[in-house]
């Protein structure tokens, strides 16, 4: 099934020190402070509610995460989720499968509705939550899989309309497993009101091969 996307809900607007603006200043620039995506970001877009920060990684071609330093209202489902993908090489598909035998297809997770919702998590498409942790929160877009197998589990299969054209050759960092030193960072971090996105970053791997290499928005086939 294709969608149709508003092309005011898919443009970035890049604004100079977005994270000191108040709250009226990013409501003028078609932004507001929302609820935290899985990578602790705020600032989400007024109409579309993808994340600011999560558009910019997957425009900078940044695929990757670390389950330690996560939101902590996500830290714990995705690290669950993730055992229901069997890894494989990065040019593979990595299969979802449940203690059914089955592919799981959506999820309970938060979203941008649980700032207002008095339910705070709503089924989740599950490759759209893969996709979320592994390159960002994309609101309201929705994520297709390249590979067009409906078990694939692997994000680097996955775009959205913010992918550019040669996707990287594989997910970095890519921790899935609880580690305590990280965890007790990650808390003192938070603890100490100071932000984890400084730790994070240094992980990141810049893999844009030319400022212009984005491609045209795919069919959608997030059913």
């Amino acid at each position: 099934m294709a969608y149709s996307i508003p092309e005011s809900t898919a443009t970035f607007r890049h604004i100079n020190l977005i994270d000191s603006l108040s709250e009226s200043q990013l409501k003028a620039n078609g932004y507001y402070l929302g609820y935290p995506c899985p990578h602790g970001h705020v600032i989400r877009d007024s109409t579309g509610h993808w994340c600011y920060h999560c558009a910019k990684k997957i425009l900078s071609n940044v695929c990757g995460f670390d389950v330690n330093y996560l939101h902590v209202e996500y830290k714990a489902k995705y690290a669950a989720l993730w055992k229901k993908v069997q890894i494989g090489f990065p040019e593979d598909c990595w299969p979802i499968v449940s203690p059914t035998g089955s592919s799981p297809k959506r999820i309970c997770l938060p979203s941008y509705r649980s700032e207002y919702s008095k339910q705070r998590a709503e089924n989740v498409n599950i490759h759209k939550a893969l996709y979320q942790a592994a390159w960002g929160d994309v609101g309201l877009l929705v994520v297709t899989r390249t590979c067009g197998n409906t078990k694939c589990g692997n994000p680097l299969h996955m775009v959205s309309n913010w992918n550019r054209m040669t996707p990287p050759q594989q997910l970095h960092p890519f921790d899935i497993e609880f580690k305590a030193e990280k965890l007790m960072l990650y808390a003192r971090q938070i603890n100490t009101g100071q932000s984890i996105k400084s730790i994070v970053e240094k992980e990141y791997k810049n893999t844009i091969t030319h400022p212009l290499d984005a491609k045209e928005p795919p069919e959608y086939d997030e059913g």
